[in-house]
C-alpha cells in the first residue's frame, strides 16, 4: 500500500447526547503518525484538545489501530477554566477513500485552575469524517 498525506475533517457522533457540538482536524503526518486537533463548543463553554496519534497496526495511517496522548485546555462560563490530559486507544476505518470512522476511548485527567481541583475521567467518540485533501 503507498503512504497518503490524508487531511481529514471530522464530526462526533455522540455530541448531540452531551448537546455539544465537537468536530476534529486529523493531519497524517508519516506512515504511523498523525496530528489532530479537536474543539467542542456548548452553551457552558468551549474547549480545544491537541494529540499526537502513533498507529500500531500494519496499515498505513490514518488506516487501523493507534494510540493518542492528548492535552485539553477548557473554559467555562467565561471565567473558569482547566488543563488537562490524557491517553486513548482507537481504531480509524477508512472507506472509498474518502470516509472515515473513528472509534476511540480513554482516561483523562484534569485541573480546574481557579478551585484547584483535580479529576479523573473518560473521553470517548465516534466520528465520521471526510477526506478533503491527499497528498503522496
Amino acid at each position: 500500500s503507498t503512504f497518503v498525506r490524508a487531511r481529514i475533517i471530522k464530526f462526533n457522533l455522540l455530541s448531540p447526547i452531551a448537546q455539544t457540538f465537537s468536530g476534529a482536524y486529523e493531519n497524517v503526518l508519516s506512515p504511523e503518525t498523525s496530528l489532530q486537533i479537536s474543539i467542542f463548543i456548548n452553551a457552558y463553554g468551549f474547549g480545544v484538545t491537541p494529540e499526537y496519534r502513533y498507529y500500531l497496526s500494519e496499515t498505513l495511517a490514518p488506516r487501523g489501530i493507534y494510540i493518542a496522548p492528548f492535552l485539553r485546555y477548557q473554559e467555562i462560563d467565561g471565567y473558569e477554566s482547566t488543563f488537562g490530559g490524557g491517553l486513548v486507544i482507537g481504531k480509524q476505518q477508512i472507506f472509498k477513500n474518502k470516509i472515515s470512522i473513528d472509534a476511540f476511548f480513554g482516561p483523562s485527567y484534569n485541573t480546574f485552575v481557579v478551585d484547584e481541583v483535580f479529576a479523573f475521567g473518560l473521553r470517548a467518540g465516534i466520528t465520521i469524517g471526510f477526506i478533503i485533501n491527499s497528498k503522496r
